[in-house]
């Protein structure tokens, strides 16, 4: 066996794209679909969560209804009466309960008939509705959210986006019932996303950054020039930041225009560049956090080059977004402090960061820079930001390379990458130590959560951790081998998995289906 490789797999993708994108020459087949979706006449659909191609090409789903694993179902909200889907709070025919019909001259609102609707609702035929919230008549009478999306200040969204970086895909994800909707083809490689108003942001390898239509993912003309390798990008309206590891640069956007809550952008938000700011060569800039008027941003080190500019963390002055400027960098803890394993050799990597309870934390890596794989246990990094003191905080025995981290109330939760283990043609064999911490408001592991194939569902491909994304209670994590997104649910002090690979769990949400290796690059919670 040889050892951990984390970018063996990575590069050996990358190679194929580039193989692929160089071939000239081949026959013209029609429409051809990225991995995951179907053809459809001259579209790609996805037979699993689509609406109108619902298991089959053709098989659309009624009104009032959504497509869950290939099958139509009743949309979130509404009930099944007499063969029809219908949302009982404001079903004149079925007000409160099936079969339940209000008078000729009063409306339903709330399951209960009565004369006028109250000030401030919507009125669709003899309903009373929120346009904000209604999943049937989103903004407006007849607006139905399909496709697991959710009616949110009148737009019809997904709660949570995950990134496909094999197939090109973005999937949206309705939170609580951990629904799916179809994959959608935006982009080449995508490494991250983001909402700003109505538009869905996304950060793709090929140094660009990508508008689609946040209800339905359709891709708008404006395409932004990025660095090289972009990793994160953060919306705080008009301004966006985005990393660029490989150009070791924070580039800020604005937009040209005023963004008001519920401004619609069909053709896109034209965005011009107005700041950049260069951390230095070999830094490889990875995560960053929002800390009062700062921008905290791990220097993760450039480990197929020069590490030495790694192992830090920069502090930005976002005082003026438009000039933004290093104030400060913090070196982080290094040699024998890292604890190393014997024979090993570490460098922290500093990779996710965040702001909790008044101090920032960072997860390290902590990889060996000549196999990396991981030299040492898992450790986040706790710096006091009025001091700029660093003390180390252990995640105990079933972590290793931790690599996102993230407030959950009271709580920080830690997703750990594990070590990896290839055969001598670079195929996966096995990965320790992957899964979910969880610490408590004395940065104390209360709970540790593998992910990890259980012997009663049989074989299954091998789990990896990777980001994740919180709304309410509920973790969201991608899996960065299996194309899965797992979700644990915090219930006290421990962390119950809901979907994953346990025979107690619903089976994981199957987000970037692929035949091999499937990287989900990033899973974000959209506000």
């Amino acid at each position: 066996m040889k050892p951990s490789h984390p970018l063996g797999r990575h590069l050996a993708l990358l190679f194929s794209l580039l193989s692929c994108l160089l071939l000239t020459g081949c026959p013209d087949e029609g429409v051809v679909c990225s991995e995951g979706l179907s053809r459809c006449g001259e579209t790609c659909a996805d037979l699993t969560s689509e609406s109108a191609n619902c298991g089959a090409c053709g098989n659309a789903c009624g009104e009032g209804q959504l497509c869950a694993d290939g099958a139509c179902r009743c949309l979130t909200g509404a009930t099944a009466c007499g063969g029809a889907c219908v949302d009982l709070q404001s079903a004149p025919q079925h007000c409160g309960a099936c079969g339940n019909v209000c008078g000729s001259s009063e409306v339903c609102e709330q399951g209960t008939c009565q004369l006028n609707c109250t000030a401030g609702l919507l009125r669709c035929g003899n309903g009373c509705v929120n346009g904000d919230s209604s999943n049937l008549n989103c903004g407006a009478c007849g607006n139905v959210c399909g496709d697991a999306r959710t009616c949110r200040g009148g737009v019809c969204t997904y709660d949570i986006v995950a990134t496909c970086f094999n197939t090109g895909q973005v999937v949206g994800i309705q939170s609580g019932v951990d629904l799916k909707g179809p994959g959608t083809l935006v982009a080449s490689s995508p490494q991250s996303a983001a909402r700003m108003s109505d538009v869905l942001l996304v950060l793709d390898s090929t140094r660009k950054l990508i508008q689609a239509h946040l209800s339905n993912y359709g891709v708008l003309p404006p395409r932004h020039d990025t660095g090289r390798a972009p990793n994160q990008i953060l919306v705080e309206s008009p301004y966006i930041y985005i990393l660029n590891s490989t150009d070791n640069t924070l580039q800020v956007l604005q937009s040209t225009e005023p963004l008001p809550p519920g401004k619609q952008h069909p053709e896109g938000i034209s965005l011009q560049n107005v700041a950049s700011v260069s951390f230095g060569a070999n830094t490889n800039p990875f995560g960053m956090a929002r800390v009062g008027n700062e921008l905290w941003v791990t220097l993760y080190g450039n480990l197929v080059g020069d590490p030495s500019a790694g192992g830090r963390v920069a502090r930005v002055s976002m005082a003026s977004p438009s000039e933004p400027r290093v104030t400060t960098t913090i070196d982080l803890p290094t040699g024998a402090a890292l604890q190393p394993f014997p024979d090993n050799t570490t460098l922290s990597t500093p990779a996710g960061i965040t702001h909790h309870r008044g101090k920032v934390y960072v997860a390290l890596n902590n990889l060996n820079p000549a196999t990396y794989a991981p030299g040492g246990p898992g450790l986040l990094a706790r710096i006091d930001p009025a001091t700029g003191a660093v003390s180390l905080v252990g995640l105990g025995d079933g972590c290793l390379n931790p690599n996102a981290v993230a407030s959950v109330g009271e709580h920080l939760v830690v997703s750990c990458g594990g070590k990896s283990t290839y055969d001598a043609e670079f195929k996966l064999v096995s990965v320790e130590r992957t899964g979910l911490v969880m610490l408590d408001a004395q940065d104390t592991v209360v709970a540790s959560e593998p992910i990890a194939c259980s012997p009663q569902i049989g074989a299954c491909p091998i789990p990896a951790a990777g980001r994740f994304a919180v709304v309410g209670p509920r973790i969201y994590t991608g899996d960065t081998n299996g194309g899965r997104v797992f979700v644990h649910e915090i219930v006290g002090n421990t962390l119950v998995e809901r979907r994953g690979l346990k025979d107690t769990s619903e089976p994981a949400i199957a987000a970037c289906p692929a035949s091999g290796f499937s990287l989900v690059s990033d899973v974000v919670a959209l506000p």
